[in-house]
């Protein structure tokens, strides 16, 4: 089974040595996965979680110097404020120095004030991001050239190529983020907000494809698995209190 904790890694209060305790703990218990968050930048009267966030690639990669077994994990970056051909450079190296233990969680983002912020359009997130995938893992395999609308190159490499692929993990309750797991990704990661029926209909139309949702808390975890998920990732909603968390669960 797997299962995974999400990292203190936002909230007012979070810290190197809050981050380090709770990936150590995971890592000593047997869990399976640490998470991150990411979120750029929020209205000053808008949710702390969109404000108050440390960069995920470069916390897993620090996680990665000092950890051995663990698996690194993006819970989830939102693809559609990304340029694919950095991504796509920043998790080979994390897989890279990890000795191939990162996973990209992908999302398209829901939160459109940040993404006005940015000033990037919400509207066709969704057909941007798939051809930002198609491009990663063109580049990743080492191809030449990979043709999109919005995204696409010719006659160009990127190396090195990672060994083994990062895994994909596609976030997202929509029957679209399942098309899109089903066609891009590994694993469907399906947020907090997804219900056990929600992972039942899935494996009814994909009965291959891994399902881990997100799950806030540890109540619904074995109901996630009876209906067919492979695991859990735990999202623990009272702050900085996930050793404990993880030690009730080991």
């Amino acid at each position: 089974m797997h299962l995974g904790i999400v990292l203190p890694s936002f909230r007012q209060g979070a810290s190197a040595r809050r981050i380090r305790e709770v990936a150590e703990t995971a890592e000593e218990l047997g869990f399976t996965s640490v998470w991150a968050l990411e979120h750029f930048v929020g209205p000053v009267d808008g949710p702390e979680v969109y404000q108050v966030v440390m960069d995920p690639i470069v916390t897993l990669g620090w996680i990665a110097g000092w950890t051995e077994r663990i698996r690194l994990a993006t819970g989830v970056v939102m693809l559609p404020l990304h340029n694919p051909f950095q991504l796509a450079k920043q998790a080979t190296t994390v897989q890279q120095l990890s000795s191939g233990r990162f996973n990209l969680g992908i999302g398209l983002g829901w939160y459109e004030p940040e993404f006005e912020l940015m000033q990037v359009p919400f509207a066709g997130r969704g057909e941007r991001a798939d051809d930002a995938l198609r491009v990663m893992r063109a580049l990743w395999n080492g191809e030449t050239s990979c043709e999109g609308t919005h995204w696409h190159f010719d006659d160009a490499i990127q190396l090195p190529k990672p060994e083994p692929l990062p895994e994909v993990w596609i976030g997202g309750d929509s029957k679209r983020a399942v098309r899109r797991a089903v066609e891009f990704g590994d694993v469907w990661f399906p947020s907090n907000r997804s219900t056990i029926d929600d992972v039942l209909q899935a494996k009814e139309m994909h009965p291959d494809l891994p399902i881990v949702p997100m799950v806030a808390g540890t109540s619904t975890i074995d109901s996630m698995l009876e209906a067919g998920a492979e695991g859990a990732v735990v999202w623990v909603e009272e702050e900085f209190n996930e050793v404990a968390v993880m030690r009730q669960l080991a």
